[in-house]
């Protein structure tokens, strides 16, 4: 058996292409514990203090819906976190395995918004949520995130894009302006829609994009609308279908703004299905508030400038002959967001 510092590694559970995650316990107390070793050899110094920061960062939340994380112990070329074990899987055990109901669905679904709306508003976003980084236990129903962007600060997973394992583990579950052909910029509502995804996946058994091409993955989450849960399972209630169609919004405007904002709205179709067996159609997020002060990221008053440039684009793409355009202005004036904004038309092209 295998020691990490304090901790002995009694067997491994599952391996990635950058982390090993064994079962183990505590030499001191027998305290059994999950061992996550991440190789940090390839990666900078900076991104190790940032994972070191968020570490402290969760450390220190007091969250029933947050995997307690104990220590952190850095060896040799390699990084080992030491995790609470509850006796759980992951959420995508459970789907492989499993048919997840509505009422397990109403029950998962509500701990996660909960959960995650009490991180939002400590200022945290998780960017990287997903049936993999959810745990559950089945003894006692409990529910926890895990992996708090620790593979994405680690990795470096922009560079190997292509790899499998990426658009398994993360690319199916990215919002559109974590693609980086948006033009926006990222905030806790990433969070939402890759919840909305998770959703998705609980209920229908699929996340609603899928390809073993990474180009085509990123073109459905910008240009794609999806196919309504409804749809793809008949069992599911139309006002279920509506909030997670809501999640899956392109723009962060349009999608719930607050976790805590959602939660009424299960909590409303978890209280109507367990009455009736029915939920009746009602306006979603009459308690949704944002957060913060959140200005619109659009484009104002360069209609005539983008004009020229989509239909600089338009003829290029039907006629299949080159053009230049050539944009000029003072610094500042706003000619890198200007030519940003047609990356979404291009990327659905």
């Amino acid at each position: 058996m295998e020691n990490i510092g304090n901790y002995t590694l009694l067997h491994r559970i599952r391996e990635t292409r950058n982390s090993t995650v064994y079962r183990g316990y505590k030499n001191d107390d027998n305290l059994s514990v999950i061992v996550k070793v991440v190789s940090a050899q390839d990666s900078f110094s900076s991104d190790i203090s940032r994972f070191k920061q968020e570490y402290q960062t969760i450390r220190t939340l007091d969250l029933n819906g947050i995997i307690k994380t104990y220590d952190l112990i850095t060896y040799e070329d390699n990084i080992a976190l030491i995790l609470e074990d509850f006796d759980a899987v992951s959420l995508k055990e459970c789907l492989k395995n499993e048919y997840i109901n509505l009422e397990t669905f109403f029950d998962i679904s509500t701990k996660l918004a909960d959960t995650l709306g009490t991180l939002h508003k400590k200022g945290i976003i998780h960017r990287d949520l997903k049936p993999d980084n959810i745990l559950v236990a089945k003894d006692t129903g409990e529910v926890k995130i895990t992996d708090f962007g620790i593979s994405h600060v680690l990795t470096r997973e922009n560079e190997e894009i292509s790899n499998p394992d990426v658009i398994e583990g993360t690319l199916r579950y990215i919002s559109p302006e974590q693609t980086g052909r948006m033009n926006r910029a990222i905030d806790y509502r990433t969070d939402l829609y890759s919840l909305g995804i998770t959703f998705y996946e609980i209920l229908t058994g699929n996340p609603p994009f899928e390809s073993q091409e990474p180009i085509e993955i990123i073109h459905s989450h910008i240009a794609r609308q999806p196919v309504p849960p409804q749809n793809a399972n008949f069992s599911i209630p139309k006002p279920v279908s509506d909030i997670i169609l809501k999640l899956l919004s392109k723009a962060a405007e349009e999608r719930y703004q607050n976790a805590h904002g959602l939660l009424p709205d299960l909590r409303y179709c978890w209280e109507h299905y367990r009455e009736n067996a029915y939920i009746p159609e009602f306006e979603l997020a009459k308690n949704d508030v944002s957060l913060k002060f959140n200005i619109p990221q659009m484009l104002v008053g360069r209609e005539e400038e983008n004009k020229l440039l989509m239909d600089a684009f338009t003829l290029v793409a039907e006629q299949g002959k080159p053009g230049v355009v050539l944009v000029s202005g003072d610094p500042g004036v706003g000619k890198s967001f200007l030519i940003n904004e047609i990356n979404k038309p291009i990327v659905a092209r």
